[in-house]
């Protein structure tokens, strides 16, 4: 067994939820799983249906994209950059200005995780550094619900990959337990 680890990322904005990862651990070659402080409350069984849709709609394979294409997910923006994934979140954040989620603030085969929220949901999106293939697969399990991520990565290999997906529950105390598979 090879231990990992996960980064936590603060965010400056009160209205963002800052996720404090606390650790990794590697279960097979390539597979990380990840226990956060904070995380969405669980989901009703009235929600269920739609988050299911929802998420089935915004996951699967790993997408290539040019630096700077803008992703969208609930209303927020995302991009990639060489430098990292830049978030726009004005609902939570009240700001149209973009908070960089740096590449190199994540160590080597470390997760990190934002989640930033208001009253329509929860955008969940992260960094992780190590190997990102075509089968790269990013999953946010909270409570007894489980977010499959889209996985998007720039050209080449670049040894990274962001992730994102997005909620229709607010942010609430159920810990995320993150799984990264290559």
């Amino acid at each position: 067994m090879t231990s990992f680890g996960v980064q936590k990322r603060n965010r400056g904005r009160a209205s963002l939820v800052a996720v404090a990862v606390a650790a990794v651990l590697a279960t097979g070659a390539g597979v990380a799983a990840a226990a956060a402080a904070n995380a969405p409350a669980k989901a009703s069984p009235a929600h269920a249906a739609t988050v299911a849709k929802a998420v089935k709609a915004s996951a699967g394979g790993v997408r290539t994209v040019t630096p700077g294409q803008k992703l969208t997910a609930g209303g927020d923006t995302l991009w990639l950059t060489p430098e990292g994934l830049s978030i726009v979140a004005p609902k939570s954040s009240g700001s149209d200005q973009p908070e960089l989620v740096r590449v190199a603030d994540v160590l080597p085969r470390k997760v990190t995780t934002v989640a930033c929220g208001d009253a329509s949901g929860t955008l969940w999106a992260g960094i992780y550094r190590g190997p990102v293939s075509a089968s790269t697969k990013v999953t946010i399990k909270l409570g007894d619900r489980t977010l499959d991520a889209q996985v998007v990565t720039l050209a080449g290999k670049p040894g990274w990959g962001a992730y994102y997906v997005f909620d229709t529950h607010k942010v609430g105390a159920d810990k995320p337990v993150i799984t990264v598979e290559s």
